[in-house]
């Protein structure tokens, strides 16, 4: 097959580390290329002649479209290209091209632009739709010294036409070390500034400067400078559907929500499938508490679609990203069942949508569905990256869910090393709970040949808790403190526990306020000084989440309990825990749970902030899964009353009908059958409990 006969037309500067990808993926499909070289101290000039290129050296004069222009004129072919040296195409077919040049209706067509941006992991990109494929006419030229565009100059011809072309190009330039290695806020910045004081009153250009202070976060200036152009820019423009997604978000951003809304709205009367605007305006009823009305925004953009080949757009709206948006108005509204189908379809679209994960599998694990969970991971296996695995496999083991494990285990995606771990642990410790030296000598032999992993010394000290006792975890602290940190700061507190006074049990046992099998070990006289050793000794929540999900894990169940027993230091809330340890919890012996309510409601004076509505949902689960009615207090009833959280509330009023069942067990009363306790507890913390990091 003949390559097509385009023109690649570039100017580049310094574009080393780029170029040579730019001009590999255009291999095939151009017929010559034509690079204008502004000032290279590199070897860009170099790479581009490797290739075959024309070379021209040209002066950098401060205007994109001269140094454009100036390519165009040397353009032999047919069709013209234009690529910037940090872009690539995208799988590009020869013969989808050919029929398009064929074509006689078309001067000329918007390609597909995926602008990557962050940290370069190539999952999030935002799109447009740009002219950089045209007929090589002398009429057609680029115009603005920045931003340069040669749409217009194609409308402006008798009959000109400008289709689109289902044709991507990657785009690098975004990404925020590229962002920083040219410095391109300040560059642009002082391109528009010249241009502004030649042509003041440009609405491109004044979109272009909006756009510029939007993208650096100085909302208020954006809204400022973008607000009188939405009276301004015709709406057929190609960016003034842009223009009111910016100019509604700069607002919200910026502090005036009433206007960001009628703003929202005057652009979907014009735009009403602009997925992004849909979406965005979602958010700003919800930012307000207008669940109901957010939601069918949500699902009018998945109506919509994906509508990139429309309007500028990014990575997953009216697909992925709004599901996962939708699941979580539907969480908001208690549609559980619903919200877990938005996620399953957002996976479905993108199997490596991590938000959707999380949230399907928290979802389902806090209602008590692991084996529907199950059965939707083992379809999905062979699709799933390591960086979604390495987020299920802790959920899957802190909530105990053993064939989830399982089915996880079979990933071909799972390291070696952590799946040797897995096996050691789902063989010994989840099926065979009453053998822990099992698994102790199986991570043992590990540790061994992999002295420095992390996993293997955690589960190593978690296990010498429960069976050896903490003076026996305490002999390897000094490895441990090298390895996870976060491990000693948490055994330094449950030293300083070990010599406290027994306690008795909800069963009317005494128990020691340290692990079972301790009280044949003499106190820790490791080498931390007696000031370290205290358990008023402040303990992060970082660390007390790390060691609550090995102990929890290694079913430690004593030495989780003292670990998280209140101090005059320190007080945690059970219920910031990753949710699946959550559900973890609830696979506890019934003595642990008696045990952890006990000293919940001994406590439950001081849970007395809105904040806590969730803490007191979650000893409402646990009292109920041995058996209990949940206890209220004053205090309690009042800081649910107050958090003026929907699930506290709902929360609240089964505990009254529990209640009442209680009393008049053969009364007329509704079924209170069961509820999900555990999900209001991720509602509550998702309506704005507080979670800071530290106690």
């Amino acid at each position: 097959m003949d390559t097509p006969g385009i023109s690649l037309c570039m100017i580049v500067r310094n574009e080393a580390q780029h170029l040579e990808r730019c001009l590999l993926s255009v291999q095939g499909m151009v017929s010559e290329i034509i690079i204008a070289d502004t000032g290279s101290e590199d070897n860009s000039i170099v790479i581009a002649r490797r290739f075959g290129a024309r070379v021209i050296r040209l002066p950098w004069e401060h205007d994109f479209s001269k140094a454009r222009n100036q390519t165009l004129q040397l353009a032999s072919y047919g069709w013209i290209l234009v690529l910037d040296a940090d872009e690539a195409l995208a799988d590009w077919k020869v013969e989808e091209l050919e029929l398009l040049l064929e074509s006689e209706r078309a001067d000329g067509y918007f390609l597909h632009f995926m602008h990557y941006v962050g940290e370069g992991s190539g999952r999030e990109y935002v799109t447009d739709n740009v002219c950089r494929l045209f007929r090589n006419d002398s009429r057609i030229c680029f115009r603005g010294s920045i931003h340069e565009e040669v749409a217009s100059s194609i409308w402006s011809l008798p009959g000109g036409h400008i289709a689109y072309a289902r044709l991507p190009v990657d785009h690098y330039g975004y990404l925020d070390d590229e962002l920083q290695r040219k410095n391109k806020a300040s560059r642009n910045l002082e391109l528009i500034h010249t241009a502004l004081r030649l042509e003041p009153d440009s609405v491109p250009l004044r979109y272009a400067l909006g756009t510029e202070y939007y993208q650096q976060g100085q909302y208020q200036k954006a809204a400022d400078l973008l607000l009188p152009l939405l009276e301004e820019a015709p709406p057929d423009s190609g960016y003034t559907a842009d223009l009111y997604l910016k100019t509604a978000f700069a607002l919200q951003a910026g502090g005036r929500p009433h206007d960001a809304a009628s703003v929202y709205q005057a652009g979907i009367g014009l735009y009403a499938d602009f997925t992004d605007l849909l979406e965005s305006y979602a958010g700003l009823l919800m930012e307000q508490g207008q669940v109901w009305g957010a939601y069918p925004l949500l699902q009018r953009a998945l109506d919509s679609g994906d509508t990139a080949h429309k309007y500028p757009s990014s990575s997953g709206s009216g697909t992925y990203r709004t599901r996962v948006s939708a699941g979580r108005v539907c969480e908001r509204l208690f549609l559980y069942e619903e919200a877990m189908e938005h996620y399953r379809q957002a996976i479905g679209c993108s199997p490596d949508d991590l938000a959707a994960w999380e949230q399907l599998a928290t979802l389902c694990l806090l209602s008590g569905q692991a084996e529907q969970l199950t059965v939707f991971t083992r379809q999905l296996l062979p699709a799933l990256p390591r960086r979604v695995l390495s987020r299920l496999v802790p959920a899957a083991l802190n909530a105990r869910a053993a064939p989830w494990l399982a089915a996880l285990l079979a990933a071909p995606q799972l390291p070696e090393d952590i799946r040797q771990v897995l096996q050691v642990l789902l063989g010994t410790l989840f099926r065979d709970p009453e053998q822990p030296g099992a698994a102790s000598a199986g991570l043992a032999r590990m540790q061994r040949d992999a002295p420095d992993n992390p996993w293997v010394s955690g589960y190593l000290w978690a296990l010498s808790c429960r069976s050896g006792g903490i003076a026996a975890a305490g002999q390897g602290l000094g490895r441990l403190a090298e390895l996870p940190p976060g491990l000693a700061a948490a055994h330094r507190k449950l030293a300083g526990l070990q010599a406290g006074p027994a306690e008795h049990g909800a069963d009317g046992q005494s128990i020691s306020s340290f692990p079972a099998g301790c009280s044949t070990h003499p106190p820790y006289t490791g080498s931390l000084a007696d000031s370290e050793q205290r358990a008023d000794t402040p303990l992060s929540f970082a660390d007390f989440s790390y060691a609550a999900q090995l102990l929890l894990q290694t079913g430690a169940w004593d030495t989780l309990l003292v670990l998280g027993r209140p101090t005059s230091a320190a007080r945690f809330r059970w219920s910031r825990l990753p949710l699946p340890l959550l559900r973890g919890l609830l696979d506890a012996p019934v003595s642990f749970k008696m045990q952890w309510c006990a000293d919940y409601t001994r406590q439950s004076q001081h849970y007395s902030l809105p904040g806590d509505a969730a803490e007191w949902l979650l000893y409402a689960a646990i009292a109920q899964s041995c058996g209990q009615v949940p206890k209220l207090t004053s205090t309690d009833e009042q800081t649910l009353l107050q958090s003026g959280c929907a699930a506290a509330i709902t929360g609240l009023s089964y505990h009254m009908l529990l209640l009442a069942a209680e009393v008049h067990p053969q009364g007329n009363l509704p079924a209170t059958g069961s509820i999900p306790w555990l999900v209001l507890v991720k509602s509550a913390i998702q309506s704005g409990d507080d979670r800071d990091k530290n106690v």
